[in-house]
């Protein structure tokens, strides 16, 4: 049975609000399809194995002014050598310092990936190389450090592996390679050496490449599109209160039905109808006045809370209109920033009551302390 509207846009928003999680995708890209059926309403980071992916490395010296630049260049070198196939690829160009290159996706196709998590309503954030996923999550000390660092997918026999060279922290060479072994490539032990089987929770320390095949945008990756978000709230709101008005329609056939049945109980059905009316009213009453939240410039304080807190990341929002009041859950790495935005928001005109109501540690495959925050918000007016 597909889901109703009312759900749809509940996973919309859910999607939109949530914290990416991490799927690993091979060549083909059956793991995604299968993980976006299981997983509707979230939000996800696609990590390409190496085996979807060309990848290349720009000459030093190249005047190349920005990843516009690099990655016209990527296409006319993946053409140069793939031939007319290299048109099919989305390419994810990178910066850092002096050095540029590009990855280039040849084993999946970007749209139907699009696609698939579009039909799942599940919220694309990001498509990048595992590789670079794992180089993020590497101590500082390691990646500040010179020498090779290894990511290697599959059993001996049939290896790819990505050999990336660090010069004092400095992107130096970057290669994929098919081997039988890692000992086939030769040199000095590396710095590090990761598989898909690794945890890719990224570090601080010095800038890595950080590819996406996405399309580049210049909104902050914080920034909620308030107009979206504000409509599909009051959509949510509007369909819930119809489905609520259908229940109650059908309930009420259904009582008509019986006491037409048995005379004896026509007589309650005045009765049923009277203890029907009070929850369709307040079905009718809570659409009204969630219709009537200023949500402009409520969301637009949240979001520039959350901004000024950097690390905060927004699971969800609830509102009861008929209360005032709202509640915010989100994930932090530290219980103080929860505190200071709590302090934050209280401070806003038209914020009352504002409470840090719950805190405990994030459930598996979410990074962080999970927090949450009770609001009374002023609802006939700006906040």
């Amino acid at each position: 049975m597909s889901p109703s509207m009312s759900e749809r846009l509940r996973r919309q928003l859910a999607a939109r609000l949530g914290t990416p999680r991490r799927v690993f995708v091979t060549p083909g890209g059956d793991e995604f399809e299968a993980w976006c059926s299981e997983h509707p309403g979230t939000a996800v980071d696609v990590i390409v194995s190496a085996r979807a992916l060309h990848e290349l490395v720009v000459e030093p010296g190249l005047p190349l002014a920005d990843l516009d630049a690099v990655q016209a260049y990527a296409q006319q070198q993946f053409a140069h050598y793939f031939g007319a196939a290299a048109q099919r690829f989305a390419i994810a160009p990178w910066r850092v310092g002096e050095a540029a290159g590009a990855s280039a996706l040849h084993g999946l196709d970007l749209a139907a990936l699009q696609a698939r998590a579009a039909a799942a309503q599940v919220r694309l954030a990001s498509v990048r190389p595992a590789w670079s996923a794992w180089l993020a999550a590497l101590p500082a000390d390691t990646r500040a450090g010179t020498g090779r660092v290894v990511w290697h997918e599959g059993a001996e026999g049939e290896m790819t592996a990505v050999v990336i060279q660090l010069d004092r922290g400095r992107i130096a060479a970057l290669q994929s390679r098919r081997v039988q072994r890692l000992a086939d490539l030769g040199g000095d032990a590396p710095l590090a050496v990761g598989t898909p089987d690794d945890t890719l929770t990224p570090q601080p320390g010095p800038a890595m490449p950080a590819p996406d095949f996405l399309p580049r945008s210049g909104r902050s990756p914080l920034a909620w599109p308030l107009a979206a978000t504000g409509a599909l709230v009051l959509a949510t709101a509007a369909w819930s209160a119809l489905d609520s008005h259908r229940a109650l329609d059908v309930a009420q056939a259904a009582r008509d039905r019986v006491a037409s049945l048995r005379p004896a109980a026509a007589a309650a059905k005045p009765a049923a109808r009277g203890r029907a009316e009070p929850a369709d009213n307040r079905a009718a009453t809570e659409a009204r006045a969630l219709l009537a939240m200023p949500w402009e410039p409520l969301l637009t304080r949240v979001e520039t809370a959350g901004a000024d807190a950097k690390t905060i990341a927004w699971l969800g929002l609830d509102a009861s209109a008929g209360r005032g009041e709202l509640r915010l859950e989100g994930l932090t790495p530290d219980k103080l920033l929860a505190l200071q935005l709590a302090e934050q928001l209280g401070t806003t005109p038209g914020w009352r009551q504002v409470v840090l109501s719950r805190f405990s540690a994030a459930e598996t495959g979410l990074v962080g302390q999970r927090f949450e925050i009770n609001a009374r918000v002023t609802t006939g007016g700006g906040s």
